[in-house]
């Protein structure tokens, strides 16, 4: 009879680091770009009138030989009951077999590898210098966008931009826990002239900075919005960025930040410069000038999931962690 190892969120975070889901992130994207990966775009299933909804993203990675499907329920409410937003989970399958061999939690997983790929596309498209950091957004995905982001890249100041004044204090104080470096909230739009690097972490419906409050060079993280109704980047900055995506063909349908431009006909879809495993298999250049604005979409695969995944079942084998169960 088959087992099943269950891995929880503690079990995840005891065998993995930032840096090795950054060095995992590499695999994913030249996997994906290189067609040894199978990722259908996301069945986005809506559940009810106040956002809800349910992501099914399943993957195929033929190195591998390993079957992924990652289960995530999107609920906007629940953070006013001091629930997540997400919940998730994955399972990992044989490919040969079909036999079962994982299910872990999901909303850790996302979390790191979404920072993890941001944090790739910095350390390969910002400028080596970039010590100022701006973020959009104070949830989960924030924190693991700063992680990922002073992995790669001296960081020296963050400023944290968002809409919630009374929750930024906490915020800023759980970061300062983890890094000795200067913390603030931001006072004005234009202190973002201050940042090298730019990550937006929302789910907002609309641009969250003006393309004029932006420096010339800046690199920006636009990992926030995931369907065409949500946009975080004006149209104006990417159509004046390097543009480089996760998956084409996952943001040209998911994407707001790419799909309302190219609607508006500021852009077309040559605009987009490459996907960043074409960068990585060294297909397409990636920054040439310090003064490229650099702009990295990402709606998220699943075959950043399955990576992750596959590499904590090993891990988990070997330390002989987590709890089996017989089907």
């Amino acid at each position: 009879m088959p087992t099943l190892r269950i891995l929880s969120r503690k079990d995840i975070a005891s065998i993995i680091s930032m840096k090795q889901a950054i060095d995992l992130m590499r695999d994913a994207f030249t996997s994906l770009s290189s067609g040894q990966a199978i990722t259908p775009v996301r069945m986005n299933m809506p559940l009810g009138q106040q956002g809800q909804r349910a992501l099914f993203m399943p993957s195929f990675s033929e190195d591998l030989q390993q079957i992924g499907l990652k289960v995530v329920t999107v609920n906007p409410e629940n953070p006013r009951h001091e629930l997540p937003f997400i919940h998730a989970f994955i399972t990992v399958n044989n490919a040969r077999t079909g036999e079962p061999i994982a299910l872990m939690d999901g909303e850790y997983i996302t979390a790191l590898r979404t920072g993890a790929g941001a944090g790739l596309a910095t350390e390969i498209l910002a400028r080596t210098h970039s010590s100022v950091l701006a973020i959009f957004g104070i949830g989960v995905q924030a924190q693991t966008q700063i992680e990922a982001i002073c992995t790669v890249r001296p960081i020296s100041k963050i400023i944290v931009f968002a809409r919630s004044p009374e929750k930024i204090d906490r915020f800023i104080d759980q970061i300062k826990q983890r890094y000795e470096i200067e913390i603030v909230a931001a006072q004005s739009p234009d202190d973002l002239l201050e940042a090298d690097i730019v990550c937006t972490a929302t789910t907002s419906l609309t641009p969250v900075f003006s393309a004029e409050n932006l420096s010339i060079g800046t690199h920006i993280n636009g990992i926030g919005s995931y369907r065409p109704d949500m946009t975080e980047i004006p149209s104006q900055v990417v159509s004046s960025a390097t543009v480089v995506v996760d998956h084409l063909e996952a943001c040209l349908s998911e994407a707001g930040d790419i799909s309302l431009p190219i609607q508006e006909g500021i852009i077309d879809q040559s605009h987009i410069h490459a996907e960043i495993g074409e960068i990585l298999l060294g297909l397409c250049p990636g920054r040439t000038h310090n003064q490229e604005i650099t702009f990295f979409k990402s709606v998220g695969n699943a075959i950043q999931d399955l990576v992750v995944a596959s590499y904590l079942v090993k891990q988990a084998e070997r330390v002989n962690l987590g709890t089996e169960i017989t089907l």
